[in-house]
């Protein structure tokens, strides 16, 4: 009996979450109101804040796609010798899931997207705190992997600091992400989705000064693609 009780907290407690996704979509963080949650989800707002303290943690449970996409991928990450291969399928992997849906993840990751690009035009709260945790997931070994790459000969000497670099790679994903989350997209690339990934990653490679000797050994989309899909299993 007891268990069944939790089942039933549980489901009405993610049917909350997902009644307040599309409200912080389109209102942000401070015009969402607890009581417009509530009538959304249908529930009275004594009993949403049973399941929630209030309207920051619920708003906590919203924003976890990159908590997800790191239980699903990057914390695998964590095992890679850093080095010049490791570079490129950390470049392969962050272009990857901003530009293609993540398996098993997709309705989260499109009210994600949403909210987040909402958040930029907004009060930024989300976006902060979303780009704070990217930032602490993958800097330390994206920064190893830089090091690396360079102590080998395989950087060129470039005067844009390793972080920045980082994030350049990072948004122009989300740039070129954002011309597609429409149903009708705003802007069409020639070639399907893997190859665009691949020419984002090729182009990215370039940018941060990765020498042609290096990406002609290293840049192996097939492998990529394999050694992505193994670490989702």
């Amino acid at each position: 009996m007891v268990a069944g009780k939790k089942i039933r907290g549980d489901k009405r407690k993610q049917a909350i979450v997902e009644a307040a996704r599309p409200l912080f979509a389109q209102n942000g963080f401070r015009g969402t109101s607890v009581r417009g949650i509530a009538r959304a989800a249908g529930v009275s707002e004594a009993l949403l804040y049973k399941h929630f303290t209030n309207k920051e943690e619920l708003y906590e449970q919203v924003i976890d796609y990159a908590g997800k996409v790191s239980r699903t991928g990057i914390e695998k990450l964590q095992d890679q010798e850093p080095g010049t291969e490791a570079l490129v399928f950390r470049i392969y992997f962050l272009v990857r899931v901003i530009l293609q849906e993540v398996h098993g993840l997709e309705d989260e990751q499109q009210w994600h997207e949403r909210i987040l690009y909402r958040s930029l035009l907004g009060d930024t709260k989300y976006a902060r705190t979303h780009f704070k945790r990217i930032r602490r997931l993958v800097e330390k070994g994206m920064t190893r992997c830089f090091e690396a790459a360079a102590e080998s000969g395989d950087l060129e000497a470039v005067p844009i600091g390793n972080l920045n670099r980082m994030w350049f790679v990072h948004h122009l994903a989300m740039a070129l992400n954002f011309c597609h989350m429409s149903d009708e997209p705003a802007f069409e690339y020639d070639g399907s989705k893997d190859e665009l990934v691949e020419q984002v990653v090729l182009f990215c490679l370039r940018g941060i000064g990765m020498t042609e000797s290096a990406i002609e050994r290293t840049f192996r989309p097939d492998r990529l693609r394999e050694t992505f899909e193994n670490l989702h299993e």
